[in-house]
């Protein structure tokens, strides 16, 4: 490949390739880039990566060896410039569906490198589920360019019930991950996280889904832990509720792993039932009124039985 070059002469190489035993378009396309990048020149590569992209999606899309190829000389005019063309959508850097995969692969690049790719994920707008998916699998987490990295991407998103629920089930990533973007996200979107949370929870409830309400109370003790006592959470009467009513279904090990849940539970019976207390002596109060009443009325009726009784003595 040589720069500057026309349509017809990337056709022309595809072709070549197809007659050729040297690989398929993908691995021959991947080698000569690599040679252009470390024997020819650096600036010539990165004049290529936009055209290249568009003409051979197929083979560049997604591809983590050219990615790895952009990133691993790459300064800070030539990131602008890619970072324009994605944001301009004449470049598209990711695939969906295989992002996971290559994320995961990044994880053993130099922190530079990997900065480079996140700064490139915003660029393009991926999907935030995609994303958290990179977590699912992952046991270490020592992993900080990761780490930073998506609370920053996740920052600038909107949670939505895939995300949360995603994240709901990553407890082990909970000081490097979880806790601090749902506290960023419970200031910016509280009353959408809280109605995704109670949802979640009358879903386990009713299907009867133990492991699922134990993480989902897990979650909101890690909430409880991070907000102060005048937060919205302490106020969303149908969560307490609904966590009130499940109690039973959670293990005595969870329970006593979330102090703060079951004080909020206990604090919420005790006000029903203060709340409770005067209607009852009320209900009281009134019987004894009836009975007042029942008295007053039953004592003039003795009075006339009395009086009768003396009368007929009397004639006697």
């Amino acid at each position: 490949l040589y720069y500057p070059y026309s349509r017809a002469q990337l056709d022309l190489y595809s072709e070549f390739v197809s007659y050729t035993t040297a690989g398929t378009l993908k691995s021959c396309l991947t080698e000569d880039l690599r040679i252009c990048q470390e024997e020819d020149s650096p600036a010539t590569f990165y004049k290529m990566i936009p055209e290249l992209y568009q003409k051979f999606p197929s083979v560049t899309t997604g591809n983590a060896n050219i990615l790895h190829l952009i990133v691993s000389c790459i300064d800070s005019q030539q990131l602008h410039s890619i970072i324009c063309n994605v944001m301009s959508k004449r470049v598209r850097i990711f695939n969906v569906r295989s992002i996971s995969a290559l994320l995961r692969t990044t994880l053993e690049w130099e922190t530079f490198e990997q900065y480079c790719v996140w700064q490139l994920l915003a660029a393009e707008s991926v999907p935030s589920e995609s994303v958290v998916d990179v977590l699912k699998d992952l046991n270490d987490s020592h992993h900080y360019e990761l780490f930073s990295s998506m609370l920053v991407f996740l920052k600038s998103v909107k949670p939505t019930e895939r995300v949360i629920k995603k994240l709901i089930s990553l407890q082990n990533f909970k000081e490097q991950l979880v806790s601090p973007i749902t506290v960023w996200w419970l200031d910016k979107f509280s009353d959408s996280v809280l109605n995704v949370l109670e949802s979640f929870l009358n879903s386990a409830v009713t299907n009867m889904d133990d492991k699922r309400l134990s993480l989902i109370v897990q979650y909101i003790e890690m909430i409880c832990e991070a907000v102060d006592q005048e937060h919205k959470l302490y106020k969303q009467d149908g969560l307490w509720k609904s966590i009130k009513a499940s109690w039973g279904f959670i293990s005595q090990a969870v329970k006593r792993s979330c102090p703060q849940v079951e004080q909020v539970i206990r604090d919420y019976k005790e006000g029903e039932e203060s709340s409770a207390a005067p209607s009852d002596q009320s209900e009281e109060d009134d019987d004894d009124d009836d009975d007042d009443d029942d008295d007053e009325e039953f004592k003039p009726t003795s009075r006339r039985t009395s009086k009768r009784r003396r009368e007929v003595l009397d004639s006697e």
